[in-house]
């Protein structure tokens, strides 16, 4: 029985919010700075995974990495992030050199069993389900679904790569909600980046809802969860 609320549709990212990849990617830049001797202090950390989340959904930065190669694009990446850090020394030197540790790390991903045992709680309460992701590479996206066993969670499944629009930009959102046939008004959107998912379901007219672990974003201004499975609690 559907809890005693508004909300009819439950909309979800996908990675950093349902799926996870061991090492972390800001995981391997912190332990790359301890090792060259600049260890990071706690607001630096903070600082710096905030710069990691706003990379990926700065327009400006985003036409800079077009069109580069995988290599390419994480030496920039890891570049930007070393000098938001603060990190002294030939940036592009430590760049190229995150970049080949990284690379040669074996990436495993997993969804946790309570984000898991919360999707199928969800269901049997009737909401419907669906998956936003800003994942172009449509084919990796659909392995990794196939390898969490994620699809029968899910009443609708939708790709930046297929819906030729990206987070923030509240088209995939109206084009996910036009195939389930919700409404903006009864949907909620839960995700874990500030800039892509809740300034991106809030001009779409769903209602945001941010997992924050790290306390990241304290101008949210709408529910923050610390795990995902606390849904549950303010659903009921």
């Amino acid at each position: 029985m559907r809890a005693d609320n508004s909300i009819r549709t439950v909309l979800f990212d996908f990675d950093g919010t349902l799926v996870f990849h061991q090492p972390d990617s800001f995981d391997i830049v912190r332990d790359f700075c301890r090792e060259i001797g600049q260890p990071l202090s706690p607001e630096a950390e903070r600082h710096g995974r905030r710069t990691r989340h706003e990379f990926f959904v700065d327009p400006i930065l985003r036409d800079r990495v077009s069109g580069l190669s995988s290599q390419e694009f994480w030496t920039h990446f890891h570049r930007h992030l070393l000098e938001a850090l603060g990190v002294e020394g030939d940036l592009e030197r430590l760049a190229k050199e995150a970049t080949d540790r990284a690379s040669s790390l074996t990436l495993t991903y997993h969804c946790p069993e309570a984000s898991c045992l919360a999707l199928s709680e969800l269901g049997e309460r009737g909401y419907d389900l669906g998956l936003v992701t800003n994942r172009i590479n449509v084919e990796r996206f659909h392995e990794l679904m196939d390898q969490m066993c994620l699809w029968p969670h899910f009443d609708l499944v939708l790709a930046a790569g297929e819906a030729g629009a990206s987070k923030p930009d509240p088209q995939i959102f109206v084009a996910a909600l036009d195939r389930l046939g919700a409404s903006a008004q009864e949907s909620i959107y839960v995700g874990d980046n500030y800039w892509a998912d809740v300034v991106g379901a809030r001009r779409a007219g769903v209602t945001p809802v941010l997992l924050d672990p790290h306390h990241l974003f304290p101008e949210a201004g709408c529910l923050i969860l610390e795990r995902l499975d606390d849904l549950l609690a303010w659903l009921a």
